[in-house]
C-alpha cells in the first residue's frame, strides 16, 4: 500500500465510525479545548471540526476548555443535542484533571448523548478507575471510541458505554502542505513531559546531525497573548464572562490553527523525523515526511502504529534511541536525503 493510500483509508475509517454516532444530531458542542502549547491536541481539534463538517453537522454550539465550562450555558446551547469531549491521550489518570472534567459533565448532562472521539486509554490508579467507571456506567447513552485495540478492550472490559474503534481525530484533516525548506537531515521531537521514556538516554547519538526539540515551548505570538488574557478575564470576573465567552469561542480555530502551523513548520524542516509524540507521527503522515517512531511511556505510539500506521513506506519503528538512529539513517538514503 502506499502513503497517500495509507491516509485515505484511515480518514475514511474514521468519518464511517463516526457518523453514526451523530446521525440525527442538529446541534453538537464540542468540549475541553486544548488551552495549551501541544501542537498534538490543536491538530486533533481542528480533525474534529474538520470531521463535523464533512459529515454534514453545523458548527459547534458550544466550545469550552475544562476552566471556562459553564454547565447552564452548555445547557441552552446544545438543548437535547450531541455532547463530544475531544479525543487525545488523557482518558486516564496521567492527565486526571481532564478526565475529572468529562466525569462532571457526564454527571450534569444524563439526558444528551455523549461521544468520546478516538482516545488511547491508560489507568495506574484503581481507586481513578473506579470513579471513572461509576460515573460514565451511570450514563444510559455513551459512546468511548478508542484509537487502539488495546484501549478497546479494557475500555469493554470496564465500561458499560459502546465503544469503537476508530483513528485519530487528526487524519480528517488530510494532507498537509510543508512549509518551509528542508534544513536538517534528522529532526528529532522528543517528549519533554511525564510520558517521556527515554530521559537520561542518548538520544540522538552522538554522531547525529543536529535538532532535538519539543513543541509544547512555543514563542509568545500576538494571538496567543490576546487569547490568554481573555480567558483569565472570563475565569476572574463574572461580569466580562459573556462576552469573554464569545471571543473565545470564535478564536478558538484559528489559535489552533496557529498552533498546528508552528507544528507543521517544525516537521517541515527536517528530512527525516525521529519521535516519541504521537502527532509527530501522524502529523508527520499527513506532510509525507518519513519518520521513525519511538514509544512513550505507556506506548501508546506503537500500538497506534500497529493498528493504522504499519504499511505505509514512510514509517519505521524503533524500541530505543540508536535503532532510531539506525532506521532514520535509512529512511535518508531511500527517500534521497
Amino acid at each position: 500500500m502506499n502513503h497517500s493510500d495509507v491516509l485515505r483509508e484511515g480518514r475514511e475509517k474514521l468519518l464511517t465510525a463516526l457518523r453514526p454516532l451523530v446521525h440525527g444530531a442538529t446541534r453538537v458542542a464540542l468540549l475541553d479545548f486544548p488551552a495549551h502549547s501541544n501542537v498534538g491536541d490543536s491538530a486533533i481539534w481542528l480533525g474534529a471540526l474538520a470531521a463535523l463538517r464533512d459529515i454534514g453537522l453545523p458548527e459547534p454550539a458550544y466550545t469550552c476548555d475544562a476552566d471556562t465550562y459553564e454547565r447552564d450555558i452548555l445547557a441552552r446551547a446544545v438543548g437535547d443535542g450531541v455532547i463530544l469531549f475531544t479525543g487525545g491521550g488523557s482518558f486516564g489518570d496521567l492527565w486526571e484533571r481532564h478526565l475529572l472534567f468529562r466525569e462532571r459533565v457526564v454527571a450534569d448532562f444524563p439526558g444528551n448523548r455523549i461521544i468520546q472521539l478516538p482516545e488511547s486509554v491508560h489507568f495506574d490508579k484503581p481507586a481513578s478507575l473506579a470513579r471513572a467507571t461509576t460515573t460514565f456506567n451511570a450514563h444510559p447513552d455513551v459512546t468511548i471510541m478508542t484509537r487502539d485495540a488495546q484501549s478497546f478492550e479494557f475500555v469493554g472490559a470496564h465500561f458499560k458505554a459502546t465503544t469503537v474503534l476508530a483513528p485519530d481525530m487528526a487524519m480528517a484533516l488530510g494532507s498537509l502542505i510543508k512549509t518551509r525548506e528542508e534544513e536538517r537531515d534528522v529532526l528529532w521531537l522528543k517528549r519533554a513531559d511525564k510520558e517521556d521514556r527515554w530521559s537520561g538516554a542518548d538520544v540522538p547519538p552522538a554522531d547525529a546531525t543536529r535538532g532535538v526539540t519539543d513543541w509544547i515551548a512555543e514563542p509568545r505570538s500576538d494571538l496567543i497573548a490576546f487569547t490568554d488574557h481573555v480567558r483569565r478575564v472570563s475565569l476572574r470576573h463574572r461580569w466580562a464572562r459573556s462576552m469573554a465567552r464569545r471571543v473565545l469561542q470564535a478564536t478558538r480555530s484559528r489559535l489552533a490553527a496557529h498552533r498546528l502551523a508552528r507544528g507543521t513548520d517544525l516537521l517541515s524542516s527536517g528530512r527525516v523525523v525521529v519521535t516519541d509524540r504521537l502527532h509527530g507521527h501522524i502529523v508527520s503522515c499527513l506532510l509525507g515526511i518519513p519518520h521513525v517512531v519511538l514509544d512513550n511511556s505507556y506506548g501508546k505510539l506503537h500500538r497506534y502504529v500497529a493498528q493504522w500506521t504499519y504499511h505505509s513506506p514512510l514509517v519505521r519503528t524503533a524500541h530505543t534511541p540508536h535503532e532510531a538512529h539506525v532506521a532514520a539513517q535509512e529512511l535518508l538514503e531511500a527517500h534521497g536525503g
